[in-house]
C-alpha cells in the first residue's frame, strides 16, 4: 500500500508498504481523509519524540475494508472513525476506565501506523459507525471535536457561565461551539485576525479580541466579564497563552490546558494562589465520539468552513510544509484520497 512516513526533522517520504494485519478483534479501515493536527505538525517539526519511521495521522475516516472474526459493532463497508488511544488495559487508569491517561499507551499515529497510508488497522472497540446523514468532511473532524467534548464536559459548564478560549485554531474553534452549545457566553481569544473573523463571522463567539491590542483587557472587562471569566479554555501551548488564561480567569476561577506544550514554560504562580484558582488540564478524549457525532448528526456544531485546504494524497509533504509555515486564512487542513 501506498503511505507516508515520517523519518525526522521536516522529514516526510512516499513509500510502499504492506497491507496491515488485522487481528480478531481488529478493523481495517481504508482510508478516506486524514486531518493535520497540531500534534502532528509538532512531530513534524522536531517537537516530540516518537518511533522511526512512523506513519503519522490520527484524525480519519475511513471505510470498513476487513473486519476480525469477533467484530460485531461494525461491518465490511461502513463508513467509520475511531479514537486513537489504546489503553494497556492492566494500569490504575486503564481500570478506571480513563484510558486517555495511561501509563503505557500505544497511540495511533504516534507509537503505531497512523492514518497517512491507503489503510489503517484499529482495535474495533475504538471505531464508530459514522451515520448516513454526515459526510466524509464531517467524519474527518470527529477527533477534534471531540476533544472540544471532552474539555468542556470535564469542567461540568452550565448556562450562564462566562468562557474565555485562549487561541481560536481548530481546537479552540470547536471549545467555542460546544460551550456556546451548552449555554455559556464565550469570547475568543487569538493573535490573528483571520481566525478570529472566522470565529466572530460565524457566530462561535460573543466577541472575538486580538491580543495584540494594547487595550484587549480592557475590551474584555468591559463587555460582560468585569471580574474575568468563569472557566478559561487554553489551547495553543505556549508561554503567553499560559499566562493570559490566568489573567483572564477571575477569582475562584477555572482553567482548563488543552494546549500541546513543546517546552517548559514559566508562569506566574501567583496568579493561581491569589485568586484561589483551579487549574485541570485536558489530554486528549475518552468515550466522547458518539456524544460528538451526535452533536454533528444534529447541526448543533458547525463545520461547513472548516476545512480551508485540501491536498490529495500525493502532496501530503507539501501539506505539512505549508500547514507548518503558511497559517494565514488556515483552518484545518486535510489529506484526501
Amino acid at each position: 500500500m501506498k503511505a507516508f512516513q515520517f523519518f525526522g526533522n521536516k522529514d516526510l517520504r512516499r513509500v510502499e508498504l504492506p497491507e496491515p494485519e488485522i487481528g480478531e478483534n481488529d478493523v481495517l479501515l481504508k482510508i478516506k481523509k486524514v486531518g493535520i493536527c497540531g500534534t502532528d505538525l509538532h512531530i513534524y517539526n522536531g517537537g516530540m519524540k516518537v518511533p522511526i519511521p512512523l506513519i503519522m495521522g490520527h484524525e480519519f475516516v475511513g471505510d470498513v475494508a476487513k473486519i476480525g472474526r469477533n467484530v460485531t459493532n461494525v461491518k465490511i463497508g461502513d463508513r467509520a472513525v475511531a479514537e486513537h488511544v489504546i489503553g494497556c488495559g492492566k494500569c490504575l487508569y486503564c481500570q478506571q476506565g480513563k484510558r486517555n491517561l495511561c501509563k503505557n499507551p500505544t497511540v495511533i499515529g504516534l507509537h503505531r501506523p497512523g492514518a497517512l497510508a491507503e489503510y489503517l488497522s484499529a482495535p474495533a472497540d475504538l471505531v464508530y459507525t459514522l451515520p448516513t446523514e454526515l459526510s466524509y468532511d464531517e467524519g474527518v473532524l470527529t477527533e477534534p471535536l471531540s476533544i472540544a467534548v471532552y474539555a468542556v464536559r470535564h469542567e461540568h459548564v452550565k448556562v450562564g457561565d462566562t468562557v474565555a478560549v485562549v487561541g481560536q485554531g481548530p481546537i479552540g474553534l470547536m471549545v467555542d461551539q460546544v460551550a456556546k452549545h451548552a449555554g455559556t457566553v464565550v469570547f475568543g481569544f487569538d493573535m490573528h485576525d483571520d481566525r478570529l473573523q472566522f470565529a466572530q463571522q460565524h457566530a462561535y463567539v460573543f466577541k472575538a479580541i486580538n491580543i495584540t491590542k494594547p487595550n484587549f483587557l480592557e475590551e474584555f472587562r468591559q463587555s460582560i466579564a468585569a471580574d474575568g471569566a468563569d472557566i478559561v479554555f487554553e489551547a495553543v501551548g505556549s508561554d503567553t497563552s499560559g499566562e493570559l488564561a490566568l489573567e483572564l480567569t477571575r477569582a475562584a476561577g477555572n482553567v482548563t490546558i488543552l494546549g500541546v506544550f513543546e517546552h517548559n514554560v514559566s508562569i506566574n504562580m501567583m496568579q493561581i494562589v491569589k485568586k484561589e484558582l483551579r487549574i485541570h488540564g485536558s489530554w486528549t478524549c475518552i468515550q466522547t465520539f458518539p456524544q460528538s457525532l451526535l452533536l454533528l448528526k444534529s447541526k448543533a456544531i458547525d463545520t461547513v468552513d472548516f476545512i480551508t485546504h485540501r491536498y490529495p494524497f500525493t502532496d501530503t509533504a507539501r501539506a505539512f510544509q505549508e500547514a507548518s509555515t503558511d497559517k494565514i486564512n488556515r483552518i484545518k487542513s486535510v489529506i484526501e484520497f
